[in-house]
């Protein structure tokens, strides 16, 4: 389970502490490490969006493509999970129930429609081109990227689902073309999951 930031007051930091909370100095938060309930901390925890991804730490991948509009180079953005990310799926043993169901292969995430805080933020911080707009062709609001030159939305099945998409590469060398930063923070959203033989491996690291 991904640990659970806090927010809590300077003057209940003691408070906090004899609860089990932790401090991370470099974040400056407090938070709920692994293995400790989260009930004791209810004061103290965010208003969280409803998510059915989450995972200890994420990659935030870099790839280019064409615009639509304006035919124009842009770079477009999108988030990949890595093994042991956790989705929330139906209980094989209770259809009106859903479970924390563990992943042991990555999966690239589209159609992202909620992001915990910290991950908006960091996202923001890379590029203003992916936003939360709502398209016709669904009917829905989503991150989505955006033409860096003509401002014009790209829409996540293009780049997402088809082949040779930026994000759907069809061999190592178009995998070798995408590049993922890697953060060492929780994430948790809501969006639709794809797995199969993305060529992560072939994907460059910074």
């Amino acid at each position: 389970m991904a640990r659970i930031d806090l927010n809590v007051p300077f003057a209940q930091k003691d408070d906090a502490k004899r609860l089990g909370a932790r401090w991370d100095g470099d974040r400056k938060v407090w938070y709920v490490p692994d293995g400790v309930n989260p009930g004791a901390f209810g004061r103290w925890l965010p208003a969280l969006p409803d998510i059915n991804v989450r995972a200890s730490n994420y990659f935030i991948a870099q790839s280019e493509t064409h615009c639509w509009k304006c035919r124009e180079l842009t770079q477009v953005f999108g988030f990949i999970l890595p093994s042991g990310h956790e989705a929330l799926e139906p209980d094989d043993e209770e259809d009106d129930r859903d479970v924390w169901y563990r992943h042991d292969e990555p999966t690239i995430l589209n159609y992202v429609t909620e992001l915990l805080p910290a991950v908006a933020n960091r996202i923001k911080t890379m590029t203003r081109h992916y936003r939360v707009d709502f398209s016709k062709t669904t009917g829905s609001s989503y991150w989505m990227n955006h033409c860096e030159a003509c401002g014009m939305k790209q829409g996540d099945f293009e780049l997402f689902c088809e082949p040779d998409g930026a994000f759907f590469p069809m061999d190592e060398q178009a995998a070798s073309q995408i590049v993922l930063q890697t953060f060492s923070e929780p994430f948790g959203g809501c969006a639709d999951t794809s797995y199969g033989d993305h060529l992560f491996d072939s994907m460059r690291r910074t």
